[in-house]
C-alpha cells in the first residue's frame, strides 16, 4: 500500500539568468523557508515532503516525468500541493503549478512567498493556483490542510467567482516555539553557500529572526517590520543538530540583520564560546547596530566575515534609499571590523535613480581607499512589495514587467542620469575597477588559510573574470 501524503512543498528551479555575476559565483542555497513550514506540519502529525527541484531535476522539462514518478510511490489523492512564488524566479513556479493541475486537476495548489504574498491577484489570475498563503505561512497553511472554510482563513487570498482576499493574519508570537526546519528532507550534501562567504565545508544556512524594522525603499518585507528572535539557546540547539547530522564546520546567517538586538548577539556570543563548538561563522549586519564591543565578542565567538549593505557611498543617495546611515559611520565602521580581524563584505548597488558616472567613480575611489575584503554588486531593482516599485509604476519608470529581469542583473526602470547601457556597463566593470589589480590581489592572497579557501579564492577569481569580459 502507497503511503498518502497530505501535502508536498515545491522549491522552483532558480538557475541564475545570463549576465548576473552569481550565475558565476553562486553555489546552491537550500529552501529553508519551506522545510520550516514541513517540519510545522510534521510536529501537528500530517505526512509532509519537500521537493527541491534545483537538485531533484535538471530542467522544467522533466517535470511530469517528477510528478509521475511520486505519484507511482504515494497515494497523492488527498494531497495539496504548496510551491514558493520568488519573482525572479516566477515563470519556473508557474510552470510547476500548470503541471501540477495537469496531472491532478481536482488538487489544491497553494503559492507562497514574496511574489505571491505582494502579487496575489496575478498569481492567482494565472488560472493553476487556488489559494495564496500571503506572508508568514504556518498557521494558515495548517488551515489549509485541516480543510477549513476558506472564508475563516486569514492571511490568504483565494479564486472563487473572483479574488478574495481575506484580512492579514497576526504574526507568530513567539517563533522559539516552531520546531526546527526538517534538514532530513533535503539532500544536505548537495548544497554550499556563494563563494566567497566560507573557509570551512560543510557549511549550513540558519535564520534566526523573522521582520526587520528598516525602511530601505527598495525591500519588500514578506513578514513585515515587527522582528521575531530565536534565542541565543535555540540557535545553538540548532547548531548543535546541524554539526550532530551533517557534520557541519560553518554557519551563515542569513537573517536580513542578525546583529539587530545588541544583548541577544552578545549572549549568543558568550554561550557559543561556552559551549566550544569549534564553528565558524558569517553574517549580514546593519552598520548601525555595530560597535567595538559587539565585534571583538563577534570575533572571539568564531564570527570571520560580515556582510554590509553599503549600497552607496552618496549621502544623498543613501537618503533617497531611506537606508538611515551616515557614511561617516559606514567608514568608521568598516575599518573597526577590519581592525578586530573580521573579513568585510560589502554590497554596493548601481543604477539607483540619483545615480550618475560620477557617483559611480566616487563609490570606486571610496571603495580603493576602505579596502573591504570582499565586494559585490547588484542593479538597484523595483521588485514588488517595495516602495520603489510602488513609485516607478505609478510614475511610469518601468520599462518591463518580465519578472524574469528582476534578479538585480538588468536595468527595468527608466533613470534620468544613466541609460540602461550605462547602468549594465556599471553593473560589470565595478568588479574589475575594484578585484583585478595587484594591491587587491596581494591583500587577497594574505588572507588564504587552507585549501579550501584557496580553491575558492581561484574559482571566484576565474568565474568574476568570466563574467567580467563575457559578450
Amino acid at each position: 500500500m502507497k503511503e498518502k501524503l497530505r501535502c508536498i512543498l515545491f522549491s522552483p528551479n532558480f538557475t541564475y539568468v545570463e549576465g548576473s555575476i552569481y550565475r558565476e559565483v553562486s553555489n546552491l542555497d537550500p529552501p529553508l523557508g519551506l522545510i520550516s513550514l514541513s517540519a510545522y506540519l510534521i510536529k501537528k502529525s500530517y505526512k509532509t515532503k519537500v521537493y527541491d527541484l534545483n537538485v531533484e531535476i535538471e530542467s522544467n522539462i522533466e517535470i511530469p516525468d517528477f510528478l509521475e514518478k511520486l505519484n507511482n510511490v504515494f497515494d497523492l489523492s488527498e494531497t495539496i500541493f504548496g510551491i514558493s512564488f520568488l519573482t525572479p524566479y516566477v515563470y519556473n513556479s508557474y510552470e510547476i503549478a500548470k503541471q501540477l493541475k495537469l496531472k491532478f486537476p481536482n488538487s489544491k495548489v497553494i503559492a507562497g512567498g514574496a511574489h505571491a504574498t505582494f502579487m496575489a491577484d496575478e498569481v492567482l489570475d494565472s488560472n493553476n493556483v487556488d489559494i495564496v498563503v500571503r506572508g508568514e505561512g504556518e498557521l494558515s497553511l495548517l488551515e489549509i490542510v485541516e480543510n477549513k472554510n476558506l472564508e475563516t482563513i486569514k492571511g490568504i487570498s483565494y479564486r472563487d467567482s473572483k479574488n478574495i482576499h481575506n484580512p492579514d493574519r497576526e504574526r507568530i508570537k513567539d517563533i522559539n516555539t516552531l520546531p526546527f526546519p526538517s534538514y532530513n528532507q533535503l539532500k544536505m550534501n548537495k548544497y554550499a553557500p556563494i563563494l566567497g562567504s566560507y573557509r570551512k565545508l560543510p557549511a549550513a544556512n540558519i535564520i534566526t529572526t523573522r521582520g526587520c524594522p528598516g525602511k530601505c525603499n527598495f525591500c519588500c518585507r514578506t513578514f513585515g517590520q515587527k522582528v521575531s528572535f530565536k534565542t541565543p539557546n535555540k540557535i545553538i540547539e540548532e547548531i548543535k543538530l546541524l554539526i550532530k547530522d551533517y557534520k557541519v564546520k560553518h554557519i551563515n546567517f542569513y537573517d536580513d540583520t542578525f546583529t539587530l538586538s545588541k544583548t541577544r548577539v552578545l549572549d549568543f556570543c558568550n554561550l557559543l564560546i561556552l559551549e566550544n563548538l569549534n564553528i565558524e561563522w558569517t553574517c549580514f549586519a546593519r552598520i548601525d547596530t555595530m560597535n567595538k564591543e559587539i565585534l571583538l565578542k563577534m570575533k572571539e565567538a568564531g564570527c570571520y566575515q560580515i556582510m554590509y549593505g553599503v549600497e552607496n557611498f552618496n549621502q544623498k543617495i543613501l537618503d533617497s534609499l531611506a537606508k538611515g546611515i551616515k557614511v561617516e559611520k559606514i567608514e568608521e565602521v568598516l575599518r573597526l571590523t577590519k581592525k578586530v580581524g573580521i573579513i568585510t563584505r560589502v554590497s554596493i548597488m548601481v543604477g539607483n535613480t540619483a545615480d550618475t558616472w560620477d557617483t559611480y567613480k566616487a563609490n570606486i575611489k571610496a571603495l580603493k581607499r576602505l579596502k573591504p575584503d570582499i565586494l559585490v554588486s547588484s542593479i538597484f531593482t523595483p521588485i514588488p512589495g517595495s516602495q520603489l516599485y510602488e513609485w516607478a509604476e505609478k510614475n511610469n519608470r518601468l520599462l518591463t514587467k518580465d519578472w524574469s529581469k528582476f534578479a538585480g542583473n538588468n536595468s527595468v526602470m527608466k533613470l534620468d542620469f544613466l541609460s540602461q547601457k550605462d547602468v549594465i556597463k556599471q553593473y560589470q566593470k565595478i568588479y574589475s575597477d575594484y578585484y583585478y589589480n595587484l594591491p587587491y590581489f596581494f591583500r587577497r592572497l594574505k588572507r588564504i588559510n587552507n585549501f579550501v579557501e584557496f580553491k575558492m579564492t581561484a574559482k571566484a577569481f576565474f568565474y568574476v573574470l568570466r563574467f567580467i569580459f563575457r559578450k
